[in-house]
């Protein structure tokens, strides 16, 4: 990976890098001379009470009531999310039914101000044998309208009760291939059943997945977003957080077998090195940390700043493309295969899968310049 840079990491962002820091571990903040640029990676990166924290922290004086606002409601949500998911487990589990609480409010409160994370949905995994049952008692739970709307994949059965999006898995993830996703689930299997991890939530005990299982989901979850679309730095705290407060619990020889398999190494290393180099999680804590990838692991970094969460703002971060027709698609082009070569590297094992992805994206991208070119 080393030569040319791919993302530059720009002074806004390594200001916002700076505050994010801050909140993550409450070390003194400095308040940045580019206020709107760091408010704007915020944004992207679904971080914005924690770097708004950090910066009235640092002394920021701001007359708006919108940032405090937004803390607040940050606050209230994530009480509703708890109200919620101890109510929904205590249904399911009345009804013969033992979920696992997956990422989300089980992440949070590793957090030094768990109220500060930006909130998500609720994850709670069943497995195949419970699935049919879990959906009709939260089905029990919902009005005509939501179990209208309600969506279901080879993954989950999505349902919205009020504003709270439920998701229950009959698996927790899936691998490309089947030889992967064959060990991946006999990892889960076993990650899912056996030395969970139960906490509180609004006075329910509520159970979250053995802690070395979760080490390896949280990054699993995350990476597959990165290699499908991108991901936002709040998905990476969680993972950061949750080492942290596990450090010294996490079994090295599990991890290894796990990455080599499913040929995941590279990437651990490459996004251990954003947690240490970048976000300041102490080499001791992240296991199989390997010294001397910063440069290497910058790549990866700014392409998460520009990109952000789930690829979303990718098109906000473009402030260099042409404003010529024909030249602002040769920029997007030149910006995806930048991404396809950065991922290349990192994913040695899934070229036929990326290069696939490639042939897509021009198939889509020739059928829109045509349409373009008769439509004008």
């Amino acid at each position: 990976m080393a030569g040319e840079r791919h993302a530059r990491i720009t002074s806004a962002q390594e200001e916002y890098l700076s505050l994010l820091r801050s909140a993550l571990w409450g070390t003194p903040a400095i308040l940045p001379m580019d206020l709107d640029g760091v408010r704007k990676t915020a944004r992207t990166q679904r971080t914005r009470p924690m770097i708004i924290s950090a910066l009235f922290s640092a002394g920021w004086q701001c007359d708006s009531p919108q940032p405090m606002e937004l803390v607040h409601k940050t606050a209230a949500t994530h009480i509703q999310l708890n109200r919620c998911i101890a109510k929904v487990v205590s249904a399911l589990r009345d009804g013969g039914v033992e979920p696992v609480l997956l990422k989300g409010q089980g992440v949070a409160r590793n957090y030094l101000q768990p109220l500060l994370r930006e909130c998500g949905d609720i994850d709670l995994y069943v497995g195949p044998d419970q699935y049919e049952r879990a959906c009709g008692i939260i089905n029990g739970m919902a009005t005509g309208d939501e179990i209208a709307q309600a969506r279901s994949s080879t993954l989950h059965y999505e349902i919205f009760l009020g504003k709270m999006l439920i998701e229950l898995h009959r698996v927790s993830d899936k691998m490309n291939g089947k030889k992967a996703d064959e060990f991946y689930q006999a990892l889960a299997d076993d990650g899912l059943s056996n030395n969970l991890a139960p906490v509180d939530i609004d006075g329910v005990t509520v159970n979250t997945p053995s802690d070395n299982f979760n080490a390896f989901y949280i990054f699993c979850h995350m990476q597959r977003h990165f290699l499908l679309g991108g991901i936002g730095l709040r998905q990476m705290c969680d993972w950061i957080r949750f080492l942290h407060t596990r450090a010294g619990k996490i079994d090295d020889a599990y991890l290894e077998r796990a990455l080599d398999t499913l040929q995941l190494r590279n990437v651990w290393k490459m996004f251990a090195s954003i947690a240490v180099d970048y976000l300041g999680l102490p080499a001791n804590e992240m296991p199989l940390y390997q010294p001397g990838l910063k440069e290497d692991a910058s790549d990866v970094l700014g392409t998460i700043l520009m990109e952000g969460n789930f690829g979303h703002f990718r098109s906000l971060s473009e402030t260099d493309r042409p404003d010529n027709y024909f030249a602002s698609k040769t920029y997007s082009i030149k910006i995806k295969l930048e991404r396809y070569r950065l991922l290349l590297s990192l994913y040695p094992g899934k070229k036929r899968f990326l290069r696939k992805k490639i042939r897509k994206f021009y198939c889509a991208g020739a059928v829109q310049v045509i349409k373009e070119i008769f439509h004008k």
